[in-house]
């Protein structure tokens, strides 16, 4: 998993800008007469266009458009609400975990918006060597003790989306399910629910947000064209969806995970 982090990485920003400034300046170290030093000023100013843009609100609320939205499905009744972790906070010093913000929305989510009668499956392993619970039983826990609601299934051994879905998939399959209702955010539900729709799932989204909310101080004039870093985690995150949809759409759907150990490659 480190691996396909540190290649995402490389060509997003900003470290592919910054990758770029650096080249720059390695040109600029050419003799003045070298065709490669009169690259040197064009590479380094197309750069720093890319990371000032790239941090823009503007620039990140347009990429999150360019999403779009989960492609429609047949219209089913749903018979699971299915909930997709979304990471955790991890003291290094205590080993102490606990459930990220984006996590914690896609739970309350679940709990106000889905059908109370329906029942839960969430989803989620151990992505990283060093993280001792399955992010399946941290959001058990939190709809236990915070609702006061047991989880029927924990798909507890994915760390992809797209183990998320084949590993669901096959628990849900052993029941008789089809169909489901998919609680992540807004941004992920694109790629989550086909990925989905690929492992034999109806899918109803049920999406967390929207493409047309807005960052704090950032709502309109001047200052959606000022760099901030907010912008640039946003941007960071819609690029990286949309290279994992690339990348999905041209590869097969992993085999199911039963091995539950964290970390892998």
């Amino acid at each position: 998993m480190e691996l396909h982090a540190t290649l995402a990485s490389l060509v997003m920003p900003p470290l592919a800008p910054l990758l770029g400034l650096i080249l720059a300046f390695v040109l600029w170290c050419f003799p003045a007469t070298s065709p490669f030093a009169k690259l040197s000023l064009p590479v380094a100013m197309l750069s720093f266009a890319a990371l000032w843009i790239s941090a823009t609100p503007a620039f990140s609320a347009w990429m999150g458009h360019q999403l779009g939205a989960a492609p429609r499905q047949p219209e089913a009744v749903p018979q699971v609400v299915v909930i997709l972790g979304g990471g955790r906070y991890r003291d290094e010093k205590s080993g102490n975990e606990r459930l990220s913000a984006a996590s914690l929305e896609r739970v309350v989510t679940a709990q106000e918006k889905a059908p109370a009668q329906l029942p839960l499956l969430v989803a989620g392993g151990r992505v990283y060597r060093d993280e001792q619970a399955p992010e399946a039983d941290l959001m058990a826990d939190l709809f236990q003790q915070a609702f006061q609601r047991p989880v029927t299934w924990r798909e507890n051994c994915s760390r992809t989306t797209a183990e998320n879905a084949v590993n669901t998939a096959a628990l849900l399959h052993d029941s008789g399910v089809e169909s489901v209702i998919l609680v992540t955010h807004w941004w992920h539900m694109p790629r989550a629910a086909d990925l989905f729709a690929r492992a034999g799932l109806q899918v109803q989204p049920l999406p967390v947000g929207s493409a047309d909310e807005l960052l704090p101080r950032a709502q309109s004039g001047l200052l959606r064209w000022l760099p901030s870093a907010a912008a640039l985690l946003r941007t960071q995150v819609y690029w990286r969806e949309m290279l994992a949809r690339a990348w999905y759409y041209w590869r097969p759907l992993p085999p199911v995970r039963n091995q539950c150990s964290g970390g892998g490659s």
